[in-house]
């Protein structure tokens, strides 16, 4: 995906910000597992290491980006609201089985959802700043 928008648009400046988001979601994600210290729920059904929290969040702001990328480059309504809802659903089911598989209490993937979010939405708006100001 990364060599699209490389090689046709020489965009690099979305690149990094994809590149530096994905990476500072997974770094402020170590950060608060190792601040909050949050436990997993007893009897999950698979070994786990580590707190819980964090697939919420770095999932989202993965897929998050990958669907903006990948909106930003079709042309029809109809095919972004599908790209669009494909996403939303892969991120929903990412974050149940993370719950059914009982490795993280449901409030943990809401906390992590909201901040997923708002890591999109400042990754969305800095793309946007920068391809407005930049060559």
């Amino acid at each position: 995906m990364c060599s699209i928008f490389v090689n046709n648009k020489k965009d690099y400046w979305t690149m990094a910000v994809f590149s530096i988001g994905i990476a500072g979601g997974d770094v402020l994600n170590g950060w608060i597992k190792n601040h909050v210290k949050r436990v997993r729920p007893e009897n999950h059904l698979m070994e786990t290491a580590g707190f819980s929290f964090g697939h919420a969040m770095v999932g989202l702001i993965f897929f998050s980006m990958a669907a903006y990328l990948i909106m930003n480059e079709i042309k029809g309504n109809s095919l972004k609201w599908a790209v669009g809802i494909g996403f939303v659903c892969l991120v929903l089911l990412i974050d149940v089985s993370r719950i059914v598989m009982k490795v993280h209490f449901p409030i943990d993937i809401l906390a992590g959802f909201a901040l997923g979010a708002a890591c999109s939405l400042t990754l969305f708006k800095l793309d946007e700043f920068l391809e407005s100001r930049v060559l």
